[in-house]
């Protein structure tokens, strides 16, 4: 130790000029490195809850969520580190002028790329918000930058999501165009059946069929027994019995006629009603669930085009980025005491070494 620090001591001249020449030499050379700017934005992923029409317009049992979860936060981030938003500010800002990289030589895209990252920086804040700075010698132009590359990595992800959001709108509007299509169908089915089975209210007509034969039985049933006393009577003239039995006759034609005797090809009254009402029946049933259907669509489809058509941000914008006042790096002052440091310890290293070589051995050398 005594005779380290006495090998110091007698070098200490030689160990102070190395120290001046490196503290001038740095400050020299720092003195040409450009004053770096970092300007700062910081936001939050907006949810997707709001660009959702169950939850813009009510029907959604959880509640509208505004600020986003980790999967939007996930999702900004990959969009802020991706080849979209790079080439965005390389081309907004002519960065291959500004960066000294000439268009058209090899692989300069990616050469630009890789040196717009060594100034770009996107991070998680420790509060849960994304950081985004941009470094650059001329301040307004960082935050520029910052503001230009927020933007865009905002516009990507809403145009990733209104394009998927577009896909479900083409999706329930195929949906809406078959359902018509189906729906117009039906009904042409079902006009069909009404003229066939002559059925154009299944219940009211149910209730008029019976009425009419509970009422027709009964008459019939009354003038049977009228027609019966009468033509036995021999005081009754013979026309009065005649109009009597066809009177009769006409009451069971149109008996047989409501009831549809068995055995007939073409079937009359409410055996042809009881044909086709289940038809019928069935037919009404699906052209309302359809229609419901196709009105529920059409609901879903109007609140998602409003949905689509509405303004989406997806951040939150907590710190816009303004020019900065005060350069980021280089540290000047730093990096000259580094060096000296730095060439002092190599300084001392070196005589260390030097003194504890055997003198005999430098005369050796020395003789070769």
């Amino acid at each position: 130790m005594v005779s380290m620090l006495s090998v110091i001591y007698q070098n200490r001249m030689r160990l102070l000029y190395l120290g001046l020449v490196t503290l001038v030499v740095t400050a020299a050379i720092t003195l040409t490195i450009p004053n770096y700017y970092k300007a700062e934005t910081i936001f939050y992923p907006t949810s997707e809850d709001m660009m959702k029409p169950e939850k813009i317009f009510g029907g959604s049992t959880t509640d509208l969520r505004f600020y986003g979860t980790d999967l939007e936060m996930d999702r900004l981030l990959a969009t802020a580190q991706s080849g979209a938003v790079l080439d965005h500010l390389i081309d907004e800002f002519n960065l291959s002028e500004r960066y000294n990289i000439r268009e058209g030589s090899r692989n300069w895209r990616s050469k630009l790329r890789k040196k717009l990252l060594s100034y770009y920086d996107v991070k998680k804040t420790r509060f849960d918000g994304i950081s985004l700075s941009v470094e650059d010698v001329d301040p307004i132009v960082a935050a520029e930058m910052a503001r230009s590359a927020r933007k865009k990595i905002s516009a990507q992800t809403a145009g990733i999501l209104k394009s998927a959001q577009g896909e479900m709108i083409r999706t329930i509007e195929e949906n809406v165009t078959n359902k018509e299509r189906l729906l117009q169908q039906l009904r042409d089915s079902l006009q069909h059946l009404r003229q066939e089975f002559g059925i154009y209210n299944v219940e009211t007509q149910s209730e008029q069929f019976s009425d009419m034969i509970t009422r027709l039985e009964s008459n019939l049933q009354k003038e049977r027994i009228r027609f019966d006393r009468l033509s036995s009577n021999p005081r009754i003239s013979r026309d009065t019995v005649i109009y009597l039995e066809a009177n009769l006759m006409g009451m069971e034609e149109q008996y047989r006629y409501l009831m549809g005797t068995e055995g007939e090809e073409s079937p009359t009254g409410l055996r042809r009603f009881n044909q086709g009402m289940g038809l019928v029946d069935m037919l009404e049933n699906q052209v309302e669930k359809e229609n419901a259907q196709l009105s529920y669509d059409k609901i879903r489809l109007k609140n998602y085009r409003a949905a689509y058509d509405s303004p989406y941000s997806a951040v939150f914008v907590i710190q816009e980025a303004i020019p900065p006042d005060e350069k980021s790096w280089p540290r000047r002052s730093l990096i000259v005491l580094g060096a000296v440091f730095i060439a002092l310890f190599l300084g001392v290293l070196g005589l260390l070494l030097v003194e504890s070589v055997d003198p005999k051995t430098i005369d050796r050398i020395r003789k070769k």
